[in-house]
């Protein structure tokens, strides 16, 4: 199949290398060879077959010969004229670099990753966008802290909105791979700068990583910085927006506590209850109860019982329903 007449036969071919390999015995280096031909034919639809199955072939090669063969082709193919091609080239990384040790990666692979972050080709770019948490996890928490968040973080303001909003999708599941420092100091001006003229989704997106944040930064930072921008989101003209925030808020709680509690943020939480959406009026009344329990009745009969009691002549059921369900859980 791989010496067919047609492209055809040698793009079927690609997909059973990986397959075959391991069972082959004596002619694994003749399947090997057979590979990096195809990697090199002319036929772009051949290159793109290959460039889709590199990284599953690499994880049933042994590790030399990934170092020694595979990756000169993978570097090869991670600079082709087409775009689509080095789209499969980013997403086969992925296997190799879970494959290889942090070292190799460094020397290895790391260099063609942070191209890909600055590609000319934007579905290059959100190809790196949308998979950075899965890099994040495979490089390990050194080379994502040192290498790799500085090219993430200039997708955050990407010119193309399709990529911005992928990265601000891959932040919040990223930040376990982040240190506190550079999510202080890189991170949030970036979110601080970029957001207020952005995309709904991006938005919604950034109201998620924010409340994920606190958690790591901690009670002064979360403060200072992020409560700030959570509390001007929750005015968003979106609905979308405003119910992000509001259903990831009882994050932020578990950090600053009681010190959440004030009169600018209770009188938002107030208004957010007569929202023209009924979602967002049942996540307010939802995430008032869960302060309450978390709190105590003092604060709750302080700050919060005028907000939650409107539940009860709310216009939707499903609020009212809700809200009877935490009244339960409050009260035992």
């Amino acid at each position: 199949m791989a010496q067919a007449e047609w492209f055809t036969g040698r793009v079927s071919s690609c997909a059973l290398f990986q397959h075959a390999y391991p069972n082959s015995g004596v002619q694994k280096e003749r399947l090997r060879k057979k590979f990096m031909e195809l990697c090199q034919e002319d036929t772009p639809m051949i290159r793109r077959a290959c460039a889709s199955k590199l990284g599953e072939f690499s994880m049933t090669l042994e590790k030399q010969h990934v170092i020694t063969e595979l990756l000169p082709i993978f570097r090869q193919l991670a600079q082709d004229e087409q775009d689509a091609i080095r789209v499969l080239c980013l997403e086969s990384l992925i296997y190799m670099a879970s494959y290889l040790s942090k070292e190799e990666n460094q020397v290895h692979t790391l260099g063609t990753l942070l191209a890909a972050g600055e590609d000319k080709s934007w579905k290059v770019r959100l190809c790196f966008a949308k998979s950075f948490a899965k890099f994040a996890e495979a490089f390990g928490k050194e080379i994502s802290d040192n290498n790799l968040i500085q090219t993430f973080t200039q997708l955050l303001s990407d010119p193309e909105p399709e990529v911005k909003n992928a990265a601000i999708t891959s932040l919040s599941q990223s930040l376990k791979n982040l240190s506190v420092e550079k999510i202080c100091n890189l991170i949030l001006p970036k979110l601080e700068q970029s957001y207020a003229d952005s995309q709904t989704s991006f938005k919604a997106g950034v109201a998620l990583a924010l409340c994920e944040m606190a958690g790591l930064v901690g009670k002064d930072f979360t403060i200072q910085k992020i409560i700030t921008i959570l509390i001007e989101l929750m005015k968003d003209d979106n609905a979308e927006v405003r119910l992000n925030v509001v259903q990831n808020l009882i994050k932020v709680a578990e950090v600053v506590h009681v010190d959440l509690m004030t009169p600018s943020f209770v009188q938002i939480l107030g208004n957010i209850t007569k929202d023209a959406q009924w979602r967002v009026r049942m996540a307010v009344i939802e995430l008032v109860g869960d302060m309450a329990i978390k709190f105590g009745k003092d604060t709750f009969f302080k700050h919060l019982e005028p907000i939650f009691m409107q539940y009860l002549t709310n216009t939707a059921a499903a609020v009212r329903e809700m809200g009877i369900r935490k009244v339960q859980k409050m009260a035992e």
